[in-house]
């Protein structure tokens, strides 16, 4: 009988770190004066070094509220919009966020090293309105399958080759149908946002097939389930990925000539009634320094939006880097982002069906 086991992000993680925000809000003074930095960030993207570092530095305190998605940033600030200075949401909560009029436009003077940053490969949907209140950080994505050279029992080259029976039982995913309906839309020659019930239809028949030869779905580490053995193939996340790549030898990525493309850009912004802004600045600042830069991609690497950074990046990413790289001519599906309410339910409902089964 097949095993399906359902690992999601540890709900910890939305927890920790929180006691260092008793003072959120509660700073006095300008906006200048402080020593405080409220943030709100995702665990795996800022090193905890480069935390310290700036600590150091500056001497501003960072009291760091970590969240594993979204939702929390968009709510959190609802209900405290004073209680934090600074986030990195993804592109669609970004554009919520312009729209609720809660965020700050961002004073480029103030953050020189704002000129090394580009915002060539981001979403696809950012637009000079998002960049008058966001300055990109980096983005995730690239080549996020990855298979062992020495147990894989097929030689996999297209999309369709995840559907042979030889990898029955030799494949770990993730449990979402906002990763895997675009991209078989997008493989069929859909809309990766189509709600035509037909196209709809015939995306669930291929994706029920793929579904078929999976043995382990995990919404955490799905590499985990290729360096012990248990699985040949990952779809997985862009950091998880290359971490195996680091650790194993016998892991490499999959190169899929049809292969839909994962991109998902998180950016810096500051709350509009931030009462430190200024310094949310030079954290910004601080982290565009392209040796900095570079240090958060040695520790999480991810497709680069600071072309100067990757002078200072380690040889440790240099074996990886390829990983990230999306040719020009591939369509690129944008990770969850502005994907309308009514295809992402439509793909929730099919997909739940399929996971009952």
């Amino acid at each position: 009988m097949k095993r399906r086991k359902f690992l999601a992000l540890t709900a910890a993680l939305v927890l920790a770190a929180t006691t260092g925000l008793a003072s959120c809000g509660n700073n006095s003074g300008s906006k200048g004066d402080t020593k405080e930095l409220n943030m709100i960030l995702y665990p795996d993207y800022v090193p905890q070094s480069v935390i310290d570092s700036f600590e150091k530095e500056t001497g501003i305190k960072c009291n760091i509220d970590y969240v594993d998605n979204d939702t929390l940033i968009y709510t959190k600030w609802s209900e405290d919009p004073k209680g934090y200075d600074i986030g990195q949401p993804a592109i669609s909560t970004l554009h919520a966020l312009i729209d609720a009029d809660m965020l700050q436009e961002i004073s480029y003077e103030d953050i020189p090293n704002s000129k090394y940053i580009s915002t060539d490969k981001c979403d696809i949907s950012l637009n000079d309105n998002d960049k008058k209140y966001s300055i990109p950080y980096n983005t995730t994505g690239g080549y996020t399958w990855i298979y062992n050279t020495k147990t894989c029992p097929v030689t996999i080259t297209k999309m369709d080759d995840l559907l042979d029976e030889k990898l029955r039982g030799q494949i770990v995913t993730m449990p979402y149908s906002f990763m895997w309906y675009p991209s078989a839309l997008m493989h069929l020659g859909y809309s990766d946002s189509s709600t035509d019930e037909k196209e709809i239809a015939e995306a669930t028949e291929w994706v029920k097939k793929l579904t078929a030869n999976v043995k382990v779905f995990d919404g955490a580490t799905p590499s985990s389930s290729v360096k012990n053995g248990e699985c040949s193939v990952a779809l997985t996340f862009a950091s998880d990925a290359s971490r195996a790549l680091l650790d194993d030898p016998d892991l490499d990525y999959l190169k899929v000539e049809d292969q839909t493309f994962m991109q998902c850009t998180q950016y810096w912004v500051i709350e509009k009634q931030s009462p430190n802004s200024k310094n949310a600045e030079k954290f910004i600042d601080y982290i565009c320094d392209p040796k900095i830069y570079a240090e958060c991609l040695n520790t999480y690497p991810a497709i680069s939006n600071n072309e100067e950074a990757l002078n200072y990046v380690s040889d440790d990413y240099k074996k990886i880097e390829g990983m990230f790289e999306i040719p020009d001519d591939k369509k690129s599906y944008i990770l969850n982002s502005d994907l309308p309410t009514d295809a992402l339910s439509a793909y929730d409902e099919q997909w739940n069906k399929i996971m009952s089964n």
